[in-house]
């Protein structure tokens, strides 16, 4: 089963570029060759423009609270393990502590470093890191695979704790909802979203190798899906058949 992720806000989308950043620097960072280590600061670079652009720890406070609240209604309820719902509570409250300890923005410390200024000004440039261009940077890449992945994981030091508490709360919204099966009629599928819940995040789930992808519109309102068949060449093209699919609206 392949899941496609929709978020319905700006924040919600800002969180699942964030989440992909992080996965793709972490897989980069545990590489072993000069590529992996160089596309690793250019996606630790990224992270940085994306937390530049947004109150990412803000936002993430923000959540917490309110998930704690939503939690917290739960107590006393005869069908909810309370030993699971105190342990995540925990969890809650550790990561906001672990939040509410940091100051500034996403990996700016590391705007201090001349070294990584250097490199992250020619990162844009079409092969503007050459050893012509940044001799030390050449020489970096030319330690020991030991040496840089250990200066990296340093590096990646300075987002801490943003990836442990995305995870964290990115898995409570996943677990939010249950995908229940809808049909596309003629490859179109519409969905009015309830009053007064706060849907953040659409996920979709395809078949392995079903040969069509599904093209998602959505706002706090109205959820519009309409299939698309892939062809020759990577093209896409309406599909005019019912189509069966899961869905799951978490918030």
């Amino acid at each position: 089963m392949i899941t496609y992720e929709y978020p319905i806000n700006e924040k919600m989308r800002t969180y699942l570029r964030v989440e992909r950043l992080i996965d793709r620097l972490t897989a980069l960072q545990a590489g072993t060759s000069e590529h992996d280590h160089h596309f690793a600061l250019q996606t630790l670079f990224e992270l940085m423009d994306m937390g530049s652009r947004a109150d990412l720890r803000g936002d993430l406070l923000k959540d917490i609270d309110r998930q704690k609240g939503v939690l917290a209604g739960y107590a006393n309820n005869p069908n909810i393990d309370e030993s699971a719902l105190n342990g995540l509570l925990k969890q809650l409250d550790d990561a906001y502590d672990s939040l509410n300890e940091t100051t500034g923005k996403l990996g700016h410390s590391l705007s201090e470093s001349e070294f990584l200024n250097a490199i992250r000004g020619r990162m844009g440039i079409p092969a503007g890191t050459c050893e012509f261009d940044l001799p030390a940077y050449h020489d970096w890449l030319k330690q020991s695979v030991d040496a840089r992945q250990k200066a990296i994981a340093q590096w990646m030091r300075s987002i801490d704790p943003i990836p442990s508490v995305l995870k964290l709360m990115l898995g409570l919204l996943r677990d939010s909802a249950a995908p229940h099966s809808v049909v596309a009629k003629d490859g179109m599928y519409q969905q009015n979203l309830p009053q007064g819940r706060n849907v953040s995040l659409i996920r979709i789930g395809v078949p392995d190798r079903a040969g069509w992808v599904p093209e998602v519109s959505a706002n706090r309102l109205l959820i519009s899906v309409r299939i698309m068949r892939i062809e020759d060449g990577h093209r896409t093209q309406s599909m005019k058949a019912d189509v069966d699919f899961l869905i799951s609206n978490c918030g």
